[in-house]
């Protein structure tokens, strides 16, 4: 079926690298856009409708079941899906923040058929950070295991990002924690939209995301809690201490200098030391 003359969807641009980089925070600044949407992780628009998966991998993290986007949207193999959610949501611009290279590999063979513009944004952040968000996640995965899936990914990526022929570019997670506002106007002039004030009050605009951070997305249904009763997002214990009292603006989070023990800095570097030095930050 083809459907380039009555194409909706004009761009789609696609948040890569490893889980825990902050890959949330940009996809919702960006979905704040008037022209775009955050999709969350795409991915897990597979598993919409699937009472045999978890909710939370089913369905909206802010709005649930109801949501107006996923809640009765049915899949269909004649279209994309980039395609298909900008026709649910009326927005040419599509975000999506999965990083599984064969997930990524297969819709960019999709568009590759379609007149949509891909572009590809590697969110680099320092590996030291993501393991101890990985630990927190993972309390009794092999620390060395955890390590060594982080060097698998980004190895990957870095292969996904040299090869890829269209617009691409790497970002610093703790650049964007700290210098949101240049951040996003120089990353907006790259993807070729203007920038808008309100995309840094991520938290104050409308979004239906599927998977991702709890943390920032409580942020979202913290600030909305008029509009949003019932979200399906919620804190885990070891990271109710740290969102249920913090400030909704944008800040570096620096918990692994804390909280990482020093015998698994030491492991992380004897192992992928040298794979980290160019998303390194601090000391």
């Amino acid at each position: 079926m083809n459907n380039t003359l009555t194409r909706l969807n004009e761009k789609v641009y696609f948040i890569c690298g490893v889980g825990h980089s902050g890959s949330t925070l940009l996809g919702l600044i960006l979905g704040s856009h008037s022209d775009c949407f955050y999709c969350g992780e795409a991915a897990k628009s597979r598993f919409l409708h699937d009472p045999n998966k978890p909710i939370k991998k089913r369905v909206c993290k802010i709005c649930g079941f109801d949501c107006r986007v996923w809640g009765d949207l049915n899949l269909t193999d004649s279209l994309d899906l980039y395609e298909q959610v900008s026709r649910k949501t009326e927005k040419p611009i599509m975000i999506d923040s999965t990083k599984n290279l064969e997930w990524l590999e297969e819709q960019l063979t999709a568009i590759a058929r379609t007149t949509a513009q891909p572009f590809l944004i590697f969110l680099q952040r320092d590996g030291r950070a993501v393991l101890n968000s990985r630990i927190r996640k993972y309390p009794d995965k092999d620390i060395k295991e955890l390590i060594e899936s982080w060097r698998t990914q980004i190895q990957l990526t870095k292969e996904l990002f040299q090869s890829f022929e269209h617009k691409k570019i790497k970002i610093r997670y703790e650049e964007l924690a700290t210098q949101p506002e240049t951040v996003t106007r120089n990353l907006c002039d790259f993807l070729e939209i203007d920038y808008q004030p309100e995309m840094l009050h991520y938290y104050q605009q409308e979004h239906h995301p599927l998977g991702g951070n709890d943390g920032t997305q409580f942020l979202v249904t913290k600030a909305q809690t008029e509009k949003i009763k019932e979200p399906i997002v919620s804190l885990s214990e070891k990271n109710s201490y740290y969102y249920q009292d913090r400030s909704l603006g944008i800040s570096l989070d620096l918990r692994w200098m804390e909280e990482l023990d020093p015998n698994s800095k030491r492991l992380f570097e004897e192992i992928v030391g040298q794979e980290n030095e160019e998303m390194k930050w601090g000391f």
